[in-house]
């Protein structure tokens, strides 16, 4: 992405850490960049990198680095469908063929020279993130620890995934069985939380469809993006956000709400 244009990495970081990042962009790779270029689109305003960024990231969950094949494309796909914050016309048949050679553009990047030496950079970045951050790792996982007893969930392990060229505002999270990793571009207190909760409101507000659905006012400080296409899966997608950012703030101020199923339909009952 990086050496197709992406830009989004300097977005609130450091500028020694946007000085190193720009010194691994460079007129010409030693491998093909094309399959890359594709990543941006023009479905999402705010952030065009949305969603094909973030289906690569769980796409790599999937892929056998002995063979580069990937490995049960079919649940892969089945993840990817299920989700309501992503277009229909940003998964159609032209998607399905593009990420298909995902396997094999991430091979030739993963054995050209010019990675081998970011990945050694980005090593040594991360060793000195986890010295930088180690006291507030501890008070996060103290937080989800909480969450996790106050809304049962099921995660029995986190995992904390740093990018320094990943976007500080997209943060993304996937479940794999009971471990639950989160992929940030920035350690924010706030990111992780955020991420987490929706792992934990998702199915709550799905028992309220039809609830939320007769709502037909927006939501107080939700960008319209949310919303997508302005359709069910859009209108669900945008109170799932508004109550997720909510609740991190209160979450942050140490107040922990014991019941999801009233906090968020009382929030909704404030909304009318």
């Amino acid at each position: 992405m990086l050496q197709s244009g992406y830009n989004f990495y300097s977005f609130d970081k450091d500028s020694d850490l946007i000085k190193d990042i720009e010194e691994f962009r460079k007129e010409k790779s030693d491998y093909d960049t094309s399959f890359f270029s594709r990543i941006k689109q023009d479905t999402c305003e705010v952030y065009p990198y949305w969603p094909r960024a973030f289906t690569l990231e769980i796409a790599s969950f999937f892929i056998s680095k002995k063979s580069w094949t990937y490995i049960d494309f079919h649940w892969y796909k089945e993840y990817i469908m299920t989700l309501r914050n992503i277009k229909e016309q940003e998964r159609d048949e032209n998607f399905w063929n593009w990420v298909r050679e995902f396997p094999h553009a991430l091979q030739e990047v993963m054995e050209g020279n010019d990675f081998n030496k970011y990945l050694s950079w980005e090593e040594s970045w991360i060793s000195h993130q986890n010295k930088l951050w180690e006291t507030e790792l501890q008070s996060v996982q103290k937080t989800l620890d909480i969450c996790k007893q106050s809304y049962g969930s099921q995660v029995t392990k986190i995992h904390i995934i740093l990018t320094p060229i990943k976007c500080t505002y997209s943060p993304d999270y996937f479940k794999k069985e009971n471990d639950l990793f989160f992929i940030l571009g920035t350690f924010r207190i706030d990111s992780i939380i955020h991420e987490c909760l929706h792992h934990d409101v998702h199915p709550i507000i799905s028992k309220y469809t039809q609830v939320v659905l007769n709502h037909t006012l927006p939501y107080p400080g939700i960008d319209r993006s949310y919303y997508l296409n302005g359709d069910a899966n859009g209108k669900l997608n945008a109170f799932e956000e508004y109550i997720v950012c909510r609740l991190t703030d209160e979450i942050l101020k140490m107040k922990f709400t014991l019941d999801l199923d009233e906090y968020i339909l009382g929030n909704l009952k404030n909304l009318e």
